[in-house]
């Protein structure tokens, strides 16, 4: 063969080969986007509130992965210390990123982003361990076969592979759902499924359609022949309309709760209103003749929980109505009944943003903290905090890890600067304790 007709084959078996290489497409690599960061933590509800804040996300509940907070797509997740796998070394989220993408690379895998946003990782987060770093994808299966070899944990969301350097990596379905959960005492804590809220370990309940309006509350008084009265009787109506709201939702173990203060603070009940067979709801409750607020916490089954304020005034009360009162005179920081002395500290109030206020109890006798207070209601405390004019109120209750004391701790948001009374009630014995107390939230610093 001449070297002209051999340069012509080698030419022709190249462009052979070029032709043949353009028609066979690329094979397809499978993609995985960054999900999670997985931290083991001593407490994941208590921790919700901070990282939310520094965040600026969403409190949620990941099913069957874990608790935590979402930002966009992605997510900051908490599992309790002391269970599930151990990193073989400590982790900074950033390398952590790095390196579980350059795993995943090496194994076919394309890694989106390809570059990791420290703006995800809470600035109070540097002293929590960080377990493992999740990925999601539309097939798991797929994806643990790439990876090969066997997996160190998996279940029906996903798998776990440690890497040779120690890293452990999350391979979880990509299934984001919208919403369709949330905890009536935290409507933050979101979930598309059903669930526990991480924060007060109440059930998760459907959200509700949106409403325009509000619930109307209407109370009758059963008049007592020498004056005031012996008993409230409460009808709850739907949003713009006269049908009475066919089931209302336990919460915290009751349906109805109903505070009941005198304008002048000094009468404070906490009572719960039983559903009657024509659906009113009722309590007998004897109120001397005067001026009352009632405070009246529910949860309509469709509807949003409820704070209705009703003011009535008791038959039999003949002083003025509804005049202006002096401010809410200062109480001391230590009160002592049912055998407790119950210390309130409240370090630095402040208007618009968590505060917090705790309450160190002790036995009365002996002065040695107690650690055998008994759930409430469902909660270690209940706590109502009112302004002078009960134009302002709120009902708490602990958040985090559920205690028996003797430290109970609130996180409440004062809404103005101003004096508020709170009445704090726990549970030892069987006996329900209350006490009450008073803040004072300084104005704004200029």
């Amino acid at each position: 063969m001449s070297r002209a007709a051999a340069l012509l084959l080698t030419v022709a078996v190249a462009v052979a080969k070029a032709a043949g290489t353009a028609e066979q497409p690329a094979p397809s690599r499978l993609a995985v986007r960054f999900h999670h960061l997985h931290y083991r933590v001593p407490d994941p509800g208590a921790l919700l509130r901070r990282t939310t804040a520094d965040l600026q996300g969403t409190r949620t509940i990941v099913q069957g992965i874990g608790v935590g907070v979402r930002v966009g797509r992605e997510y900051v997740l908490f599992e309790r210390d002391g269970s599930g796998s151990s990193p073989s070394r400590r982790w900074e989220p950033s390398a952590a990123f790095d390196e579980a993408r350059r795993w995943l690379t090496a194994r076919g895998i394309t890694v989106a982003p390809d570059r990791f946003d420290r703006t995800l990782v809470a600035r109070a987060l540097p002293a929590e361990v960080l377990d493992h770093i999740g990925f999601a994808t539309d097939d798991v299966k797929a994806a643990s076969s790439a990876i090969g070899g066997r997996p160190m944990a998996m279940t029906t969301e996903g798998a776990r592979f440690r890497t040779r350097s120690g890293l452990i990596v999350e391979i979880v379905r990509d299934a984001d759902r919208p919403d369709a959960f949330w905890c009536p005492m935290h409507p933050d804590v979101r979930s598309p499924g059903e669930g526990t809220c991480p924060i007060c370990k109440m059930a998760l309940v459907p959200i509700p359609p949106p409403r325009l309006g509000e619930y109307r509350l209407d109370v009758a008084v059963t008049p007592r022949p020498a004056g005031g009265a012996s008993a409230l009787t409460f009808s709850v109506y739907e949003p713009n309309g006269e049908k009475p709201v066919a089931n209302l939702l336990d919460v915290h173990e009751r349906p109805f709760h109903l505070f009941i203060l005198s304008r002048d603070l000094h009468t404070f009940a906490h009572v719960h209103p039983e559903r009657q067979p024509d659906g009113a709801f009722r309590v007998t409750h004897d109120l001397p003749p005067g001026e009352y607020v009632l405070l009246a916490d529910f949860l309509p089954a469709g509807g949003t929980s409820q704070f209705i304020h009703k003011a009535i005034v008791t038959p039999g009360y003949s002083g003025p109505l509804f005049e202006s009162l002096p401010d809410i005179p200062v109480m001391a920081g230590e009160q002592v009944g049912g055998g407790l002395r119950i210390r309130m500290e409240a370090p630095s109030p402040a208007a618009r943003r968590e505060s917090v206020v705790r309450f160190h109890v002790a036995d009365a006798v002996t002065n040695k903290p107690v650690s055998d207070l008994e759930p409430y209601l469902g909660a270690s405390a209940h706590l109502l905090i009112v302004n002078r004019d009960l134009t302002l109120a709120m009902h708490a209750h602990p958040e985090g890890t559920t205690t028996t004391g003797p430290i109970v701790a609130f996180a409440p948001v004062f809404p103005a600067p101003g004096r508020y009374k709170l009445w704090v009630q726990i549970q030892r014995n069987g006996e329900v304790i209350t006490a009450p107390f008073v803040v004072e939230v300084p104005g704004d610093l200029q």
